[in-house]
């Protein structure tokens, strides 16, 4: 019996000592937590002379507000709760209000915003709408106006509509769903009952455009209309998993829904025929809920379904991106293919299933391994220097030993105090091929061992770029750098940047570079 009540005492003493345990850990994980996050607020006033001004702030990670009013001098914070309703009233002037967002762990983030209170009718409304290059349905709107508290702005497009309050100055955006002519009204506001409103414009035009290889789902413009059949469903759609090799906003999904035929899919219709003279092989990045699903691609000539051929492969992971290449290099030259068909899990009925693809593109085959950018062997590429480093030159190679036995290499000196980014650049005549070529190779010579050589690509405009890290292993020898630029966004990449011992200014050493490729 004392045996059984040790036991029963040992095991209660366990228990609370895992429970003791558990909640040690969960304190610290209070404790650590970050600040909020996000905070913003949105702001209205009642036009009935009263002055009375309603808040709503927003934030991530936030336990309750505290706001300063700013219309009292020395004033205590008023405490809120999370969604509520802050309500003040305020005479005539310009006040700033201080939101200040605490999170579980007592650390606080501030949103800090101006507000004019005054019941004179506002006055010199002038509104703003900027309709985004890239995507025509997205507008922005901002007005400003004397006397002006709170912007009443509609945008159109919904009945009953009600209007997103913005501060004056402030950016608001908006997506309409459907193509067409709008008219945005702004109201501007005051703390009296008389309002100044302003209208404008927006033609928001539908997507017309024709669909061509590569086809990457990003433009707003290109009407990607797929034909279904057998009951699945494909459509463009936000990337569900922006990471690995497809990092794009916008892919195509595809459901295939419980009882669909086995032989269900969707096609697209390009504006010409394929040419496979030259480019053979396609590839598509997909992304499948299941491993060891069949996806077919087929092409299709454009009024006769009986000339086509097809490519079977098998996915192999799930949950992830993977890239699949379909070998056409067996069809058919004397035929016309203008219907690019592609089938999930081919073989078995829909079980409700959704699959997504992207980065349809056709590309060579029997591709050489290697493919030379610039070797200084030849006319020397024009070089930019900057963050006061001297100009680079080709140069006899110091050191023709090792893994670099060539004539000519480029020289870099990085100058005595020049700055920790400085480096340098040139620009090839042709973008480099990042669809059949994931990496680049680069011989190096550095005196120091450990020291970081950053490569990085930039398209014309240099909006779009991507960077890569290597740290050197050896010391007055050369030495070759495989740099992976799989996860590169997709891009004109025209422009190669340089820099050694990045991070770190420059101290006089001289370094070296040579044999430029794009590899696998």
């Amino acid at each position: 019996m004392n045996s059984l009540k040790n036991i029963l005492v040992l095991l209660t003493g366990l228990a609370i000592a895992v429970s003791c345990e558990k909640e040690v850990d969960n304190i610290k994980k209070l404790d650590s937590a970050p600040p909020p996050s996000n905070i913003t607020a949105t702001f209205d006033i009642t036009q009935d002379n009263s002055g009375l001004v309603t808040i709503l702030p927003t934030a991530e990670g936030v336990t309750k507000y505290l706001v300063l009013f700013g219309d009292v001098e020395y004033e205590t914070p008023a405490e809120y709760g999370v969604n509520e309703t802050i309500t003040h009233i305020y005479g005539e002037g310009l006040f700033t209000v201080v939101i200040t967002a605490v999170g579980v762990s007592g650390l606080t983030s501030a949103y800090v915003q101006e507000i004019n209170v005054t019941f004179r009718a506002p006055e010199d409304l002038v509104v703003t709408i900027e309709q985004d290059i890239v995507n025509p349905f997205m507008v922005s709107v901002s007005a400003t106006a004397l006397y002006a508290a709170v912007m009443d702005i509609y945008f159109g497009d919904v009945a009953n509509e009600a209007p997103v309050h913005a501060m004056p100055d402030s950016t608001v955006t908006h997506l309409y769903e459907e193509p067409g002519d709008y008219v945005i009204t702004v109201v501007a506001k005051s703390g009296g009952a008389a309002t100044t409103s302003a209208t404008g414009n927006v033609s928001v035009s539908g997507a017309t455009g024709p669909v061509n290889l590569p086809v990457n789902f990003e433009s707003y413009t290109v009407n990607y209309a797929f034909t279904d059949f057998g009951s699945v469903t494909s459509s463009v759609t936000d990337n569900p998993d922006i990471s690995g090799i497809n990092t794009s906003a916008r892919v195509a999904q595809s459901l295939k829904p419980s009882g669909a035929e086995i032989w269900a899919g969707s096609y697209l219709t390009l504006e010409n025929p394929i040419g496979f003279s030259v480019n053979n092989i396609f590839k598509v990045k997909v992304w499948s809920p299941k491993a060891n699903a069949v996806v077919k691609l087929k092409v299709e000539n454009l009024n006769d379904p009986d000339i086509w051929y097809e490519v079977d492969e098998l996915t192999t992971i799930t949950g992830a991106w993977e890239e699949l290449s379909y070998d056409f290099s067996g069809i058919s030259l004397v035929e016309e293919y203008q219907k690019l068909v592609i089938f999930f899990d081919f073989g078995n009925p829909g079980d409700g299933s959704v699959y997504y693809f992207d980065d349809i593109k056709l590309v060579p085959g029997n591709l050489p391994p290697v493919f030379p950018v610039e070797d200084f062997e030849g006319v020397p590429p024009d070089f930019i220097s900057f963050g006061n480093i001297a100009a680079i030159e080709v140069v006899s190679n110091p050191n023709p030993a090792g893994v670099n036995t060539t004539a000519k290499t480029a020289q870099l000196i990085k100058t005595s105090g020049a700055e920790t980014w400085a480096g340098a650049f040139f620009e090839v005549d042709t973008p480099l091929d990042l669809d059949n070529y994931s990496r680049i190779k680069i011989k190096t010579w550095s005196p120091n061992a450990g020291i970081i050589v950053k490569l990085k690509l930039e398209n014309e405009d240099v909006s779009i770029t991507h960077e890569v890290d290597i740290t050197t292993s050896v010391a007055n020898a050369w030495e070759e750098m495989v740099y992976d630029f799989s996860e590169a966004p997709a891009a004109d990449y025209i422009r190669i940047v340089f820099f050694f011992d990045f991070g770190n200014p420059g101290d006089g050493s001289i370094y070296y570079f040579d044999e430029i490729e794009l590899t696998n």
